[in-house]
């Protein structure tokens, strides 16, 4: 059975920046996303396109409107 822990336990860990990683540019944490695009195939139906990428405060506005 797992262990209870206290309200102050966890937002002191939320509050840690280990293993975070922080943008020099904005002092925000950059989150791995998973972007899902739809691609044509060979055959002509569409499919999805999965593609991982780093998001901060920097390049949020671009990728959340597709730019990228």
């Amino acid at each position: 059975m797992a262990k209870g822990r206290s309200f102050a336990a966890k937002l002191a860990h939320e509050l840690t920046t280990e293993g975070k990683v922080i943008c020099p540019t904005c002092e925000t944490e950059i989150r791995m996303v998973k972007l899902i695009r739809a691609r044509k195939s060979k055959a002509g139906t569409w499919m999805p396109n999965y593609k991982f990428a780093r998001v901060c405060k920097c390049n949020e506005a671009d990728l959340m409107s597709g730019k990228e």
